[in-house]
């Protein structure tokens, strides 16, 4: 196979660019979803309520771009010793895909006694749950990029879930306490959790299902079925059954492409851990 010197610096500088943003490195994301911009500039990232306990502001919300979480503004406002519930995560990708929760009980928890959570936006395991705008237009390929870290004792605690029954569709999934897995149909990749805050990559090929953990060495499966979902997906929650797999732990960033970005995989997980210093 020929090669150009063109086409291998131009892939050698995409490996090196983790000055760029995760957009600008891969651009036109189904949905992309973080605290820290994925943009290049500063995007609103949340719109968080603020639970005063019958206080003074009790349930007033507000948004916040990226700044406005790493200077410390959202901190503030949700006030001293006081909790704050993340109502929207606002998707960054250009679509408009926010993930929406308007049920005070079910807002993940991004501010803990007047200090902002380590790890993103904590989910409780029994209630906490996001519900995308939109469906997401994959049918048959995908990537996904999860910095997260899974806190539950075991069970199928749900990621990510894009089906509209218990066959159609596709999960990402806690197996067990050891396992997390990509089920896509009736095919799974199965890749061993982490302990603490770890970088995931789940991807669709043509033929294939693919799991892999802090650049890690993908697991495969053999997979070529196309999925056609009705349904807009959840963050931490099934999405065609209620109240049901719950996730416990913490997601700071989930990317998600309807596309195959096997070619950009390592230049975007640089990136993210560029970033959070990971692995």
């Amino acid at each position: 196979m020929h090669v150009s010197l063109d086409s291998a610096l131009g892939r050698q500088r995409r490996l090196n660019s983790v000055g760029e943003s995760v957009l600008q490195i891969a651009p036109s994301a189904a949905a992309a979803y973080s605290l820290r911009s994925l943009t290049g500039g500063d995007p609103k990232v949340v719109r968080v309520r603020r639970d005063t306990s019958g206080g003074a502001g009790d349930n007033d919300e507000e948004d916040f771009t990226v700044s406005g979480v790493s200077s410390g503004a959202l901190v503030d406002f949700v006030g001293s010793g006081n909790d704050g519930f993340v109502e929207t995560w606002y998707d960054q990708s250009g679509n408009g895909n926010d993930a929406v929760q308007a049920t005070a009980g079910s807002q993940p928890k991004i501010v803990s006694a007047g200090a902002l959570v380590t790890g993103g936006l904590d989910f409780d395991g029994t209630a906490h749950q996001l519900a995308l705008s939109n469906t997401l237009g994959i049918t048959s390929a995908a990537s996904h990029f999860a910095v997260t870290n899974l806190n539950d004792a075991g069970g199928a605690d749900i990621l990510l879930d894009n089906r509209d029954s218990g066959t159609d569709g596709y999960s990402i999934r806690t197996n067990d306490t050891s396992n997390i897995n990509f089920d896509w149909l009736t095919s799974d990749a199965e890749v061993a959790r982490i302990s603490g805050q770890s970088v995931y990559y789940f991807n669709k090929t043509s033929s294939q299902v693919q799991s892999g953990a802090n650049g890690g060495t993908l697991v495969t499966a053999s997979e070529s079925g196309s999925v056609s979902v009705a349904v807009t997906p959840r963050i931490g929650a099934r999405s065609f059954i209620s109240a049901t797999n719950f996730l416990e732990g913490t997601i700071n960033e989930l990317i998600i492409y309807n596309t195959d970005q096997t070619d950009n995989r390592t230049a975007i997980e640089a990136n993210i851990n560029s970033h959070y210093s990971i692995f």
